[in-house]
């Protein structure tokens, strides 16, 4: 048996130049965190599975745009029209295993699977690009990137990937595929299904027409029923036909008068198909890679179309990625398209349009915005597009109006700037000013770090208004109106990235009028204003009269940290077993400090340390069972043990 990489060149340059691009972008993101690559941008099967997302809930799934769309439904283009070339030319996975296979075939450790096990086994792929299919259409979620060997392998087993399944994964997909030809891509590879069923496409489009015709005339079937429809007819097809209904006019032809019976082109098949025992191959496995041709020992018995075509799978290939990229950039999705309330009563629904919010940037980010916009009386839908970070709104004019609208978008801001380590400043001057282009959370992180390049400004906050006003916290007397305006109306920034270097971002911020100083505050004042607390009741605190509780107060350092504050639940759940404490909070008092709520005829403060200083915190969860973790807080003395006061509420936000 003689498998070798030297006669294709076409397609070996082809695959060498996609693993070569995909390592280096590979090193450079371990190397550089801020360069990372992006993965998934040009990923065709995530890019079709999320349109089935898009049609069955309106959502694109997250991170999956048009780019991945159009690239996915141009293969499909080409696997109608000529062949199933991205598997033969361009698929990662595919390349890894015909190399090992090449590998090691002098070892003789392959086989290739004939008869019914190799049929059944077949059912496999379709079974998969079923479910894959069916919970990102339901759901939004990439459900495949769990197991996805490719995906695991190049992100190093990234946050979206299963560690444990991710290994099983790469290591069944490698293992299996030394030992049996092409096991992945005969078996188990979903977007190798996908191309069947549209390879079979005299089958396939009726299933479609049938579905979408019912769907014009008003009968939405579930998305269910297409996708098993769809799936099954590809796996009863291959299974029990082996060839399919396929209206694409290029085949490997053998002129069986010139074959001189070598084997060559069945010995050299990536997918092992037996080439030389057909006159056209119809076989469900060719990709039409064109191996068979160029190992021909009789030079003109193997050829694609009867004619020297060898030359249209690449540039097929080329052209179709060229078109999917130009394609993309003339059409932008609704990543989000969502209706509540009473939306459909309404006999008159007006919309309102926003661009350029940047926090709308995938779907979770427009998800998040849904949940607080439903929470306003006369929203009832929602529509975002996270290309151009644009938003559109639907209302009910009687209840409320575009300036409604705005002010329910918009999130104030308060940002502490300089971390006070060992500087205090004894008075603090507040500068106020309105300010066009800050509008969300990416706005107001741009502007803080244009600001903190200089040490005196120590504090950021916005309020709602159009413009938007903002308020910049100054040491008094060390920094003028002139500096600060500057700083805001610059074009752009220099911002340092995690490994050392910086990239310039642009900006657009422009101040109205010239601002003025409206207040001065003390440090401690300054400090209450800003404080980043946590605030959660329990316990029945809403049963309690101020009058009746007392606070065990406790120094508790980087209370304001996110680090901190997202732990701070675990140790509410240690605290609330006891029946009489009944709130817990973060405040800066004269010192960042943690206040717990408690009724002292039932509680104790010295019950309250002693349950703070335990070494394991007590968990309970959502199914009421008991969980243990470490206890990771530090807390400094003294106690402080005093009556809740007006004054002690004036402290709260």
């Amino acid at each position: 048996m003689r498998r070798n990489f030297s006669h294709n060149k076409i397609k070996l340059l082809f695959q060498a130049i996609i693993l070569l691009l995909i390592i280096i972008l590979v090193i450079i993101g371990c190397t550089d965190k801020a360069k990372k690559a992006d993965f998934e941008a040009y990923c065709p099967f995530g890019g079709l599975v999320s349109l089935g997302s898009k049609f069955n809930l309106g959502s694109m799934s997250c991170s999956m745009n048009e780019s991945q769309v159009f690239m996915g439904l141009f293969l499909l283009i080409g696997v109608i029209l000529i062949g199933k070339l991205f598997c033969g030319y361009i698929c990662p996975i595919g390349t890894v295993i015909e190399w090992l296979n090449k590998l090691f075939a002098r070892f003789k450790f392959s086989i290739v699977l004939k008869g019914k096990p190799d049929r059944i086994l077949r059912a496999g792929k379709y079974i998969l690009l079923f479910f894959t299919a069916y919970f990102t259409a339901t759901t939004s979620e990439l459900w495949c990137k769990k197991f996805d060997p490719y995906y695991a392998a190049v992100t190093g087993f990234g946050s979206d990937t299963v560690l444990l399944v991710g290994i099983l994964t790469i290591l069944t997909v490698v293992v299996l595929s030394v030992f049996i030809r092409f096991f992945w891509c005969k078996y188990v590879c979903p977007l190798g299904a996908l191309s069947n069923i549209f390879s079979n496409v005299l089958i396939t489009a009726p299933i479609l027409i049938i579905y979408f015709g019912l769907y014009i005339f008003g009968i939405k079937l579930p998305i269910l029923w297409l996708l098993l429809a769809l799936c099954l007819s590809g796996t009863l097809t291959e299974i029990l036909r082996f060839k399919f209904f396929s209206i694409s006019p290029f085949r490997i032809n053998i002129d069986k008068n010139s074959c001189t019976a070598c084997g060559n082109c069945d010995d050299n098949c990536p997918q092992g198909i037996p080439v030389s025992s057909y006159e056209k191959v119809t076989h469900p496995d060719c990709t039409l890679c064109l191996d068979c041709t160029k190992e021909c020992s009789s030079s003109g018995s193997i050829k694609l179309n009867k004619g020297n075509y060898a030359w249209l799978p690449p540039v097929a290939l080329v052209v179709l990625f060229i078109l999917a990229l130009l394609t993309a950039r003339n059409f932008e999705f609704k990543t989000l398209s969502e209706r509540w309330g009473n939306y459909v009563e309404l006999e008159s629904v007006q919309k309102f349009e926003m661009e350029g919010l940047k926090s709308v940037k995938c779907w979770g980010s427009s998800k998040s915005l849904q949940n607080k916009l439903m929470k306003k009386q006369g929203i009832v839908g929602l529509d975002t597009y996270v290309k151009s970070h644009k938003v559109v709104v639907y209302y009910d004019s009687t209840k409320i109006d575009e300036y409604g609208i705005k002010k329910a978008i918009f999130t104030p801001y308060q940002y502490k700037i300089q971390k006070f380590d060992e500087y205090q400043p004894e008075k603090i001057a507040v500068f106020e000013i309105p300010i066009n282009g800050l509008w969300d959370v990416q706005d107001n992180t741009d502007l803080i770090r244009m600001l903190r390049v200089n040490p005196k400004i120590v504090g950021f906050e916005t309020n709602f208004g159009e413009p938007v006003i903002a308020k910049i916290y100054v040491e008094l007397g060390k920094v003028s109106p002139d500096s600060l305006i500057y700083l805001i109306q610059q074009k752009s920034y220099e911002r340092k990235l995690p490994n050392g270097k910086s990239e310039t971002v642009k900006v657009n911020f422009r101040c109205e009028g010239r601002g003025a100083f409206v207040d001065t505050l003390d440090y401690v004042t300054f400090r209450r204003r800003l404080f980043a607390g946590y605030d959660q009741a329990f316990n029945n605190y809403e049963n309690y009269q101020p009058a009746d509780l007392m606070i065990f107060e406790i120094g508790l350092p980087d209370a304001e940290r996110i680090a901190v504050r997202r732990t701070l639940k675990y140790l509410t759940s240690q605290i609330s077993f006891f029946d009489g404490v009944v709130r817990l909070r973060t405040a800066y008092t004269d010192r960042e400090a943690l206040l717990i709520y408690f009724d002292p005829t039932q509680v104790n403060p010295q019950d309250i340390r002693n349950k703070l200083s335990e070494p394991m915190l007590k968990i309970l969860t959502s199914d009421e069972k008991i969980m243990e973790m470490e206890n990771s807080f530090e807390f400094r003395e003294p106690i402080k043990i005093y009556h809740v006061t007006p004054e002690m509420y004036a402290l709260e936000k």
